[in-house]
């Protein structure tokens, strides 16, 4: 099945990836194919829910895609898997990161960017609180632009 964009490719096999990475145990944090060097690279990104992702989480989950991937046959031409973590300075994508790393580091872009720890989340106000320099900062999840863990020394 050839004539699938990039971002095509990358959904289906976010489609085909999700059920068998959640049944390993991880989640299907993101999807991408693209071109690098000269090179196709599908990069498959899984996170942990319980820990962090080691190095051989990612060796099993490529070892079970590779065989559905190679099975499924829809991804034109040689390109390199790449599995991986979303990395210390993760993005944090919704309310329930927030929740998940309470007590981290944090950057927060929203009217202005905040660097502080997450102290507290609210999930049914979409409230975040963060403690910046001993203040606390409330930020409502509708505002923020962007965000991420900040490597904590």
């Amino acid at each position: 099945m050839s004539g699938l964009s990039p971002k095509e490719i990358a959904s289906r096999v976010g489609e085909i990836a999700k059920p068998i990475i959640e049944s390993l145990g991880y989640e299907l944090f993101d999807v991408k194919y693209k071109l690098q060097a000269g090179r196709w690279v599908l990069t498959i990104v899984i996170d942990n829910p319980r820990d962090y992702v080691s190095t051989r989480d990612c060796e099993i989950v490529s070892y079970e895609l590779e065989k559905q991937l190679d099975a499924s046959d829809f991804i034109p031409g040689s390109y390199i898997l790449e599995v991986s973590s979303p990395g210390l300075d993760r993005p944090l994508r919704n309310i329930n990161d927030f929740e998940r790393f309470v007590g981290k580091l944090a950057k927060v872009k929203a009217g202005k960017t905040y660097k502080g720890y997450i102290k507290s989340v609210n999930k049914e106000t979409g409230n975040i609180v963060l403690d910046v320099d001993g203040k606390d900062i409330e930020i409502n999840i509708d505002e923020v632009k962007s965000a991420n863990l900040e490597i904590d020394f």
